[in-house]
């Protein structure tokens, strides 16, 4: 299920208790037996796998990173490690330098999320954003939701049914939209291109310099320097598919980040919380 990550009793105990195929999200914290998140908000405590240890989690890390945490140390500072087609959220205590976060330590729990490939998440949608023909007229579309709304498994269905028609390149910082294993991407995302692990506001220049996208898709937008260059690439010409976690609509209005980014895009969808890829509204801008 985590591709070797969870060994022994613990992963028999998981495999026991909980679906594959609706699994959401792992947490693992020390002291406290695993806690299982399916896609509908169920949560389930596995307690015949006892309660994990720092010993547990250091060994699911270094499972993670090829016996070798500190080659993904900026990765960390970020607050998750990239792992085949698992991302793992980690905790802990910051190391601090000057104010600056450098490091983390005395790692107490882990988030194991498991991204979904569900080809049918964009079939109500896809018309409205891309309309039909040979060469569509993609609409800049932003796709709002709580944490856990399915903003990722919308994000990739739409990039790998828009791939087929024009040039889409896909910024996944946090490798979770193509899920990046080895160089490739272990789920299916059409004929995209990917730029993974690198800052949206790096990524986005250089894309459109080098590789002439009629849409990028991104992953998560969180600070103003992200809504900011976004901004710039729309100003280019570039179609944008993005999300951004909130609640509505109203709520990026009373945003001072969100509302001049808000302005830019064409159309947004609101998706609920459960179960994820709900839509909730969809919104001519």
């Amino acid at each position: 299920m985590f591709d070797g990550l969870i060994c022994g009793r613990i992963a028999v105990a998981i495999a026991d208790n909980v679906s594959e195929n609706t699994l959401a999200e792992l947490r693992l914290r020390i002291g406290k037996p695993p806690l299982a998140i399916d896609i509908f908000g169920e949560r389930k405590r596995i307690d015949e796998a006892g309660d994990m240890t720092a010993k547990i989690l250091d060994g699911i890390l270094t499972r993670a990173t090829n016996m070798s945490v500190y080659s993904v140390s900026d990765e960390l500072v970020r607050g998750y490690i990239p792992s085949k087609n698992v991302r793992i959220g980690v905790g802990g205590e910051g190391v601090l330098d000057e104010g600056k976060l450098i490091g983390i330590k005395n790692i107490s729990y882990l988030v194991l999320r498991v991204p979904r490939q569900i080809k049918s998440a964009a079939d109500a949608l896809i018309d409205g954003i891309m309309g039909k023909g040979q060469r569509p007229r993609v609409k800049s579309t932003l796709i709002i939701s709580p944490p856990g709304g399915g903003k990722t498994t919308v994000l990739r269905e739409l990039a790998r049914r828009i791939s087929y028609k024009l040039n889409v390149v896909v910024i996944d910082e946090r490798y979770e939209l193509a899920a990046i294993s080895d160089g490739a991407p272990s789920l299916d995302i059409g004929e995209c291109e990917v730029v993974s692990g690198v800052p949206k506001q790096l990524a986005y220049e250089s894309c459109v310099r080098a590789m002439s996208p009629d849409v990028i898709i991104t992953d998560e937008l969180f600070k103003a320097s992200e809504a900011e260059a976004i901004e710039d690439v729309m100003r280019c010409g570039v179609k944008v598919i993005a999300s951004v976690h909130g609640d509505g609509v109203r709520s990026l209005e009373a945003s001072k980040v969100y509302a001049p980014l808000l302005q830019r895009f064409e159309r947004a969808i609101v998706l609920g919380r459960y179960p994820a890829g709900r839509v909730v509204e969809e919104v001519e801008l």
